[in-house]
């Protein structure tokens, strides 16, 4: 007999934990999960920035930005030149150009990994 009320409490408590997870998950349903492709994005636009082009030099592969703050670098707003690496192309690209680019660190220098001009 004490088996038998042994196994039905062990069952009955299984039944409540797997119930209250099921109740925890549908309570959640309403609240979409971010994809991969989402959490990306979202990084990709944490560390987006704009700016105006000051100077292109394509032989050495640099390109001088007006910007504003870049938090993630904890500079503030200045003109600076970066060295373009990576996927990045300042093919297209000239002075006085609205841009949108991803400044990075590259050991002890900061690079430009990704530029694209707006309209202007």
């Amino acid at each position: 007999m004490r088996t038998k009320f042994s196994r039905t409490f062990v069952f009955v408590g299984l039944i409540a934990t797997l119930s209250s997870q099921a109740f925890a998950q549908a309570g959640h349903a309403h609240h979409p999960s971010p994809g991969t492709a989402a959490v990306a994005s979202q990084a990709a636009n944490t560390t987006e920035s704009e700016g105006v082009v000051r100077r292109v030099n394509v032989a050495a592969g640099t390109v001088t930005i007006a910007h504003g703050p870049l938090p993630h670098l904890d500079m503030p707003p200045m003109t600076m030149g970066f060295k373009v690496v990576g996927g990045a192309s300042l093919e297209g690209l000239a002075a006085g150009d609205k841009v949108r680019f991803v400044a990075d660190k590259d050991g002890g220098s900061l690079v430009v990994t990704r530029i694209e001009k707006l309209s202007n």
